[in-house]
């Protein structure tokens, strides 16, 4: 049997795809943090400062996100009116339509909460019904690659949207970057005068900036654990999957994988938030600028992410073939390139 190795490039030549599942896995993380900080704040200001953060963050989030993936449409209004149109109840696609129909409001409702300062009861129910969908947003950005094409050993099955670690790595990264998201809020807020916090001290922005940093580097490591398991099922799995850790590891998505999500999302704000910790710990001086840094490098480093694995679709589950149907007679092998045995 010969093997030939499909190439369909469809995901990467568009940046619609990528941005949209940043978006909206770090909306999904922006709102479950928000949701869980705020359950387990209580009446301490710190915990509900960050919470009042997030939750503004996540407005602009996700309607940036779902901007990108509706223009992405060959006819936008079927996004803005997806029930009429959208028939396949178990395509990932209808299912994010309606999550997103519901995470979308509820983000507006809860941010306005905190906005008008309605009582705790109320924004209690909605940060219940937050972290659930939170996660189930972040979630639904990988099933809806992972449940592209058939099944493993289908004919176009992609070998890097395993459905066992990709949407599970997308809630991971989306809490990572939304963390960063929303330290990174603080700061600016902090600069222009604008604290998110009730005290409105520079003092009190730090303490929930830093806050923030060491949630992160929490979410950075269990990332960086679970990518590394998702590289060591590649690497023993089927020939695909072996092709795609071939790709991601060390052909052409390697200096994007290693040096745009590794070291960029991974390496560099852990890196970071060591030099902060010292900095202020032994020399007693604040070095707020390394928290913006890694706040940045983290999104950088999720949205790299995003493109890596869309760029990586591209590479489809080979198929294999008798020698003896090879149309050209008297070639023992493919006669394409892309082929092997």
């Amino acid at each position: 049997m010969e093997s030939i190795v499909l190439w369909q490039h469809k995901w990467g030549l568009t940046f619609h795809i990528p941005w949209y599942l940043f978006l909206g896995g770090l909306a999904g993380g922006t709102m479950t943090i928000a949701a869980l900080a705020d359950l387990l704040a209580g009446t301490r200001e710190r915990p509900q400062s960050f919470a009042r953060a997030a939750a503004y963050i996540t407005v602009p989030t996700i309607i940036l996100g779902g901007l990108s993936l509706t223009f992405h449409l060959g006819k936008p209004e079927r996004g803005f009116a997806f029930p009429l149109f959208f028939t396949n109840y178990q395509s990932w696609m209808t299912i994010g339509g309606w999550i997103i129909g519901v995470f979308a409001p509820l983000s507006l409702a809860y941010a306005a909460a905190w906005y008008f300062n309605v009582g705790r009861r109320v924004r209690v129910v909605m940060a219940a019904v937050g972290v659930p969908l939170g996660v189930l947003m972040s979630l639904y950005t990988g099933f809806l690659l992972s449940a592209t094409w058939a099944v493993p050993g289908g004919r176009w099955y992609v070998p890097l949207w395993d459905s066992r670690y990709l949407p599970v790595l997308f809630v991971l990264s989306g809490l990572s970057t939304g963390l960063g998201a929303c330290g990174l809020g603080v700061l600016v807020a902090g600069r222009l005068g604008r604290p998110s916090s009730g005290s409105g001290t520079p003092e009190e922005t730090w303490a929930v900036a830093r806050l923030a940093s060491a949630a992160d580097v929490a979410a950075i490591l269990v990332e960086g654990a679970w990518v590394y398991l998702f590289l060591a099922s590649l690497g023993v799995g089927t020939l695909g999957q072996q092709l795609a850790f071939t790709l991601l590891t060390k052909g052409e998505l390697a200096p994007w994988f290693w040096w745009g999500f590794v070291a960029t999302g991974l390496a560099a704000p852990l890196l970071g938030s060591g030099m902060h910790a010292i900095g202020e710990r032994i020399f007693h001086s604040r070095l707020g600028w390394i928290l913006y840094v890694k706040f940045v490098l983290v999104l950088v480093g999720g949205l790299m992410l995003r493109y890596v694995i869309v760029w990586g679709g591209d590479l489809k589950a080979p198929l294999t073939f008798p020698p003896s149907m090879w149309p050209i007679p008297g070639v023992s092998g493919p006669p394409f390139p892309g082929l092997g045995g």
